[in-house]
């Protein structure tokens, strides 16, 4: 009876999550933050509220008790659009696009940091090299961390690595099979393989590929079969790709539709399934992480521009 049932469910096209609203985030909340997972918590930098306020603070998420703790912030200049990984149990922040103006040399932030918990602690790091500095996404293999697809004054392609051991930087020469351009894209690990898409470069995409970056080699896979988007999140749990929400894109003062809607990206059958709405409603420049098996999911803002500070988590 049991198995019947699961059958028939796995072929209805929406199936709502099971959904529960953790701690939100102390005060208002923030937009295009970025966030990484260590040790069973959730690290959380930068972003901006409704008011346009950029911050350079570190927020920890700690599942085990649904708590809040702020931490000291980054000693470099407040930012959106920054970047974050744990590579070996040590977290590296930084990058990302300064409120000093739109898309002009004196936005774009270079800085790269050394952070650990244990004694909240910033070290600073070797600059990043390259001008591609706003809304990268980042992926850890070994004891590198790959900074891809970030933005200038438009979209890149570039491919960057970060090497912990030496604290030296290493530009990918274009191999022109790549995924075109794209601004805000996302892209998750999960089960020893890489997923990068969707995103924008004048058009809407919703494309999606697994890639070898150490190899640069580029697969195409399934299509959303949905609008295309940019600024969504993205996290993984097992086999299955969850994208939030983001923004059908119009123009140059951003326009069109913010979305509400929740994908599951199967890696296994290359499947994706439309499997609920966010209980916020339509949100963009979210968050999302995995803890435990778990997805995480929020912050952000409405279709208003309102920040949120609510917190999910799909069980």
């Amino acid at each position: 009876m049991l198995t019947a049932a699961m059958c028939a469910c796995a072929n209805v096209p929406e199936m709502q999550p099971v959904i529960s609203e953790c701690s939100p985030m102390p005060g208002n909340g923030i937009a295009s933050a970025c966030a990484a997972v260590l040790d069973g918590k959730a690290y959380i930098f930068a972003g901006r509220d409704s008011a346009g306020n950029y911050t350079n603070s570190l927020w920890q998420y700690e599942a085990a008790t649904d708590s809040w703790t702020k931490l000291s912030d980054c000693p470099g200049q407040t930012r959106v659009k920054a970047a974050i990984a744990n590579c070996n149990g040590v977290l590296y922040i930084g990058l990302g696009h300064a409120r000093s103006g739109v898309y002009t040399e004196d936005t774009y932030l270079y800085d790269w940091w050394r952070y650990t918990p244990e004694d909240d602690c910033w070290q600073a790091l070797s600059k990043y090299e390259r001008r591609s500095t706003i809304a990268p996404t980042t992926f850890v293999i070994g004891n590198r961390i790959y900074v891809i697809y970030g933005s200038t004054d438009c979209f890149t392609r570039d491919i960057t690595y970060y090497d912990t051991t030496n604290d030296t930087w290493h530009f990918v020469a274009d191999n022109h099979r790549r995924a075109k351009a794209v601004f805000c894209g996302i892209g998750a690990q999960t089960n020893g393989k890489t997923f990068f898409g969707l995103g924008n470069n004048t058009a809407n995409q919703n494309q999606w590929f697994e890639m070898d970056l150490e190899t640069d080699q580029w697969t195409r896979r399934s299509n959303l079969p949905a609008k295309g988007r940019a600024f969504s999140a993205c996290s993984t749990s097992g086999n299955y790709i969850y994208a939030f929400g983001g923004r059908y894109f119009a123009g140059e003062l951003t326009g069109g539709e913010v979305l509400a809607d929740i994908y599951r990206y199967d890696t296994h059958d290359d499947q994706w399934t439309r499997c609920g709405t966010m209980p916020c409603g339509r949100a963009e420049n979210q968050i999302a992480f995995t803890i435990n098996g778990k997805v995480y999911f929020g912050l952000g803002e409405n279709e208003k521009g309102r920040t949120i500070n609510k917190l999910y988590c799909i069980e």
